[in-house]
């Protein structure tokens, strides 16, 4: 008998406090030409979305991926731009970078946001270059500028 007492209290206090959520004061009322809209929310959302602009706006890279067709180490620094040379006159449409890493080179293909952007790239170098894989960066904004040839292009689009 005292858990059935206990479970009706506990039920009466739930409907209690859900009813005291819908008396919020900073209601924000929009006419639609449907119906009314009621957004309950609080101010310092506002001032989040705020702050998360300027952070954005201050950046100037993002969380991106590459191929990584070739990882030496100090040494293989000639072998790490003759890799870089032969992968462009292999794919001459996208963009080699060599990375040094204290003490290691690293030959990194492509600007993809996402790892599934980077699987056709990925793909076609495995062919070329067996020990590749798809490896996490950070992408300057710089970086996704268009080649001068693909600027050409676009301009002799516009004039045809």
């Amino acid at each position: 008998m005292q858990f059935c007492w206990f479970i009706a209290v506990f039920v009466f206090m739930l409907i209690g406090g859900s009813a005291n959520a819908q008396n919020y004061e900073n209601i924000e009322k929009k006419n639609d030409s449907v119906g009314v809209i009621n957004i309950l929310q609080d101010e310092r959302i506002d001032q989040l979305l705020a702050t998360d602009s300027i952070i954005n706006s201050q950046k100037q890279s993002f969380t991106g991926y590459r191929i990584q067709i070739f990882f030496g180490g100090s040494t293989d620094r000639e072998k790490a731009f003759k890799i870089k040379e032969e992968f462009l006159e292999l794919f001459p449409e996208e963009r080699a970078y060599v990375v040094y890493t204290a003490p290691d080179f690293r030959v990194r293909v492509g600007n993809f946001r996402t790892k599934l952007e980077s699987i056709e790239l990925y793909k076609a170098c495995a062919e070329f270059y067996p020990n590749c894989y798809p490896v996490k960066t950070e992408i300057m904004f710089s970086e996704m500028e268009p080649l001068e040839k693909e600027t050409e292009l676009i301009i002799n689009d516009n004039v045809e």
